[in-house]
């Protein structure tokens, strides 16, 4: 190319910067960030920017676990309803067995057999501590 056809670089190599006190110092370091001199500064609490997708799966998965935790406490309130069902029909079956175990009890105990022996014409020897003597 020709050398007239090339523009001149607007920027001097030789000449500072007017803009040059506009950069800040970030840990000592110059980052070349460059402020325009009044740069407010925010108060209150910053978010961090997230991209709108980040945010739509992060919902997504948040609805997810929702549902798997109601999920998971409608099954616990169906097992606690079968185990409280379970639990009454074995007290009923528990009670039913103490009944007849009483009403068998009777029947074998000592007072009713005396009495079914008496209703058969045994008599009553009394104390079972007489001393039997067998001639021979």
């Amino acid at each position: 190319m020709k050398k007239d056809k090339v523009k001149k670089n607007r920027r001097s190599n030789n000449k500072k910067s007017s803009r040059s006190s506009n950069r800040i110092l970030i840990n000592g370091k110059n980052k070349n960030k460059r402020t325009n001199g009044s740069a407010k500064k925010k108060k209150g609490l910053s978010l961090p920017k997230l991209k709108p997708w980040k945010v739509i799966v992060g919902a997504i998965v948040l609805g997810a676990l929702g549902i798997l935790y109601l999920n998971h406490v409608f099954a616990t309130q169906q097992l606690l309803r079968e185990v409280n069902q379970l639990e009454a029909e074995y007290n009923r079956v528990h009670r039913m067995h103490t009944d007849y175990k009483l009403i068998y009890d009777r029947m074998i105990g000592p007072a009713q057999i005396y009495e079914n022996a008496q209703e058969a014409g045994f008599i009553n020897g009394g104390p079972a501590e007489k001393v039997i003597e067998v001639e021979k």
